[in-house]
């Protein structure tokens, strides 16, 4: 019985045979837009509407059923669809062939997670799809690949990324997806609205390494919120910058792997590394310690799970990385880092520092870190003092405000259209950080910085395209 034929969902979603006779699926779906034919779609309940809306719309682009808690002539009616396509997603996990792998961080959760895809090489969720249903989606799909398998045959590794914004999340999740090996970036102040303070995300976060068998990786920063124990089973990675000595072993890991990074011009890093016994250098073609310290972490991880080394790396730096997160863009008299797509303290301090080893002029577009709860204030007064400096400083957003208070040279604005028209400000030759959390619609501001690059507003004659540009 396949997982997806309609004896098989009536089981595991404990309801009972449809009236209509329906065809066995062969995917899954809970976007009506993402739909494709032969997929089971499950309507979904949501904050403002009901999916059991698009279901029709579903039907007409090949979905073969429905599965709702309303009633569709398409369908099988159960009793909670958001509970019954995690239960699906359970029973996917049961019949993988392939080890999991559980990434998550306040920050490089999904750049990281396409690098160890690479570095493996397995598979992994598309984009930061990294919610419940998406990774239940994932779940069933490598199931459905894996079914095709000789017996006896290991199917390739899947690697998720761990979302949380609540406590008892990563528990939910783990339960989902019960990951064989574990990679946690860093821990920082985000979505600190729910899990209190710094110490409420690592504690969350640091879950996945305590309930993990397996190969365990983290960064040196969170590292100091593991006890003892769960320290003593994990590899510790760091990687310091602008070319440094390597670091020392971590006191109390079970092993380091090590790096020391510096920027090269055309955005690149140069990283020298030493793990387990063996040194290299790499040249990246990515930008900032940062990703030079992901890259590391998945190298570690791949080569503790059989891979080699120069294989590992050789495969990542052919990685295609996500858009908006420190995507560097050479334009006509601009260089655009555009990490757009979210915000948080920790990946700001991360994407200034890169920021800060380009040339002057620099220039910041930072809109507001959003769901900080309590640290919402200091975090931004706190990103004023990261920003001193900087030959233009632009911020975006109530929140963002408070930079005022600790740069006073920042400009504020209240949104990103406000932001795109600033952006005749911004020096020739310069190099310009757009970021913020993703609900501030930074990447409009990106955008129109690309437009007013390929207009010609910072060309060489110096001339400047008069009016401020829209978005």
């Amino acid at each position: 019985m396949t997982l997806l034929s309609v004896r098989s969902l009536v089981r595991l979603l404990n309801t009972v045979e449809p009236v209509e006779d329906l065809p066995d699926a062969t995917g899954i779906a809970f976007d009506s837009r993402r739909v494709r034919p032969g997929d089971a779609f499950f309507a979904l309940p949501g904050e403002s509407g009901h999916g059991i809306d698009f279901a029709d719309d579903a039907v007409a682009r090949g979905a073969a059923l429905i599965v709702s808690d309303r009633p569709h002539r398409r369908g099988l009616l159960v009793d909670d669809a958001r509970a019954a396509i995690l239960a699906l997603g359970r029973a996917a996990r049961d019949r993988l062939a392939g080890p999991v792998v559980g990434i998550t961080g306040s920050a490089g959760k999904t750049s990281t997670k396409a690098l160890l895809a690479a570095a493996l090489p397995g598979r992994s969720t598309p984009g930061n799809m990294n919610t419940h249903y998406a990774i239940a989606s994932a779940l069933v799909s490598a199931a459905l690949e894996d079914a095709d398998l000789p017996p006896d045959a290991s199917g390739a590794p899947l690697v998720l990324e761990l979302g949380i914004d609540r406590p008892g999340e990563m528990t939910e999740l783990l339960e989902l997806t019960r990951p064989d090996h574990a990679l946690l970036t860093t821990v920082g102040a985000s979505h600190t609205q729910a899990l209190g303070d710094v110490a409420g995300v690592a504690r969350e976060k640091a879950l996945l390494l305590e309930r993990t068998p397996g190969v365990k990786v983290v960064g040196a920063a969170a590292a100091l919120y593991l006890d003892a124990a769960t320290l003593a089973t994990t590899v510790v990675v760091d990687v310091v910058g602008k070319g440094a000595p390597l670091p020392p072993e971590f006191a109390g890991a079970a092993a380091s792997a090590v790096g020391s990074a510096e920027e090269l011009p055309g955005g690149r890093t140069a990283l020298r590394w030493r793990d387990a016994g063996e040194t290299g250098a790499v040249t990246l073609p990515w930008t900032g310690r940062a990703m030079a310290q992901n890259a590391l972490a998945a190298a570690a991880t791949a080569t503790r799970l059989g891979n080699a080394q120069k294989g590992a790396w050789e495969r990542m730096a052919q990685a295609k990385l996500e858009h908006g997160r420190l995507e560097r863009h050479e334009l006509q008299g601009l260089t655009l880092i555009d990490d757009s797509y979210n915000s948080n303290p920790a990946s700001l301090v991360e994407a200034l520092e890169v920021l800060r080893a380009a040339p002057a002029p620099r220039a910041a577009f930072l809109g507001d870190m959003r769901e900080l709860g309590s640290l919402d204030r200091e975090s931004h007064l706190r990103a004023g003092e990261a920003t001193l400096g900087l030959d233009l400083v632009v911020a975006v957003g109530p929140s963002s405000a408070a930079l005022q208070e600790t740069n006073p040279a920042a400009v504020h604005v209240p949104d990103a259209a406000a932001a795109c028209a600033l952006l005749e400000r911004v020096p020739r030759g310069a190099t310009l950080l757009v970021k913020g959390s993703r609900s501030v619609g930074m990447e409009r501001v990106a955008e129109a910085a690309r437009a007013r690059a390929s207009a010609g507003a910072w060309r060489a004659s110096g001339e400047t395209v008069e009016e401020g540009t829209s978005c």
